[in-house]
């Protein structure tokens, strides 16, 4: 597996910022499995006096034993390795006592909590009564979103207020998860995206020099594989019911998009399912889409591009997946896995609007797509006195296709804005083309 660190440097640069202040500070940095927490991590600490602790599922008591070889190791002081400590807090103290400046990383520090809650109050204590007594540096991070929002963010956990920061690590943007496949041109790029989304590990298991769906087959589709059975794995970390989740998520991947729909698929009464929605929208794992000008006709769709891909194509053809037989579930669902590469476009698209890297007469304050009926425009967005209005097209343009943007356009109200039109596609003879040349360009320079 490659060894890439691209991107991280608003992280980086936060952490630093707070690490050179001269007082306590306990910092949080959270977010889902794979998202390269851990390799953010570690770059901080390098060239640092501190002390790193990967927190595992064992017992408490083993778990001090580890910190105590760690706390040794970092200070050169081997009677660390000695001390009859019995709680997170209490080691803490010891080491606060040693260092001139503390430094402790404590990554998976959810583990530490289930395997005994108690570890939080006793923190707490701590923090209160010495650790925050002096400059020093405790980062506490953790994979399972759900446990570190509830238990060390939310007002009910007894650390609730003495955070003095928090960071959530997020998905690379598509800028920097193509450096993780550098050989690939613009459509290919995108088909990785597609399938693995913007976490690095997932990215890592590609390889650049086969074709996109060569690596769909070898990693994917591929018993063993870590993106065979991810999709499981990351809902039975995160959440007690992983089965009415996982039921919910396929609906949605199946195009049951609406509330109503949904609760007839899943035959779930609607204050029951959105109640699973909404735990759903706060891992990122779905989203909720509404057409411009409207406030109650939206539908959900799924967030999470590996997420999407892996409820779409590897988890209703386990069966024949698990009998070996990939190639003959590529090639039936070809036609499908091309129409999925154009809606990831589509909403790539709209992401690389948002931020800039596709440049527009104005900037816009808002972007998304407008729906009514079985009219449709992909792209919408707004300032004061501007409206872009875009088709986007995974295959070529056709010539028409600019007037035909035009005349829906007309279905929508944007006031007195300035109108303009842009069609993206792989390439083509329409007017106002962006093509996958330009985009490919657009990208890189962002």
């Amino acid at each position: 597996m490659r060894h890439i660190f691209v991107d991280r440097e608003l992280e980086l640069k936060y952490l630093e910022e707070r690490y050179a202040e001269d007082k306590a500070h306990l910092i949080v940095v959270y977010g889902r499995r794979r998202v390269g927490k851990t390799e953010l991590l570690k770059r901080f600490i390098q060239g640092k006096s501190c002390v790193y602790f990967l927190a595992s599922r064992t017992s408490l008591r083993d778990n001090l034993l580890e910190l105590r070889r760690r706390m040794a190791e970092a200070t050169g002081r081997r009677y660390f390795e000695k001390l009859e400590a019995s709680t997170l807090g209490e080691l803490l103290r010891y080491y606060w006592d040693e260092a001139e400046k503390p430094c402790v990383v404590i990554d998976e520090f959810g583990y530490l909590v289930e395997v005994d809650a108690g570890v939080l109050s006793d923190l707490q204590r701590a923090w209160d009564e010495h650790l925050s007594k002096k400059p020093s540096f405790l980062v506490l991070c953790g994979s399972t979103v759900s446990t570190i929002e509830a238990n060390v963010l939310g007002r009910r956990s007894p650390l609730y207020g003495r955070r003095t920061g928090s960071w959530e690590v997020r998905p690379l943007d598509f800028k920097w998860a193509r450096e993780l496949v550098p050989s690939y041109g613009f459509e290919d790029a995108v088909k990785a995206w597609a399938v693995a989304g913007g976490v690095p590990l997932y990215l890592k298991e590609l390889d650049d020099r086969k074709t996109p769906e060569e690596n769909i087959v070898e990693a994917v589709f591929s018993v063993g594989r870590l993106l065979f059975d991810e999709g499981y794995l990351l809902l039975r970390e995160e959440l007690r019911e992983p089965s009415t989740y996982l039921t919910v998520l396929k609906y949605i991947a199946l195009g049951y998009a609406s509330v109503g729909k949904l609760s007839s698929a899943t035959g779930m009464d609607k204050g029951n399912l959105m109640k699973y929605l909404h735990v759903l929208e706060a891992l990122r794992l779905v989203k909720h889409v509404v057409p411009y000008g409207q406030r109650r006709k939206g539908v959900y769709a799924i967030a999470d591009n590996y997420m999407w891909f892996w409820l779409k194509f590897v988890l209703p053809n386990r069966g024949e997946l698990e009998l070996g037989m990939a190639e003959e579930v590529l090639r039936r669902e070809w036609a499908r896995l091309e129409e999925h590469y154009g809606l990831v476009f589509e909403e790539l698209i709209r992401q690389l609007i948002a931020s800039g890297a596709v440049k527009l007469p104005f900037k816009p304050k808002y972007v998304g797509q407008w729906w009514r009926g079985d009219a449709q425009i992909d792209v919408v967005a707004l300032d004061e006195g501007n409206a872009l209005f875009a088709e986007v097209k995974w295959g070529k343009a056709e010539r028409g296709d600019y007037e035909k943007l035009v005349e829906a356009s007309q279905k929508v109200d944007v006031g007195a804005r300035r109108r303009h039109y842009l069609i993206f596609a792989k390439g083509g003879s329409a007017e106002n083309l962006v093509d996958f040349d330009e985009l490919d360009k657009a990208t890189r320079q962002w």
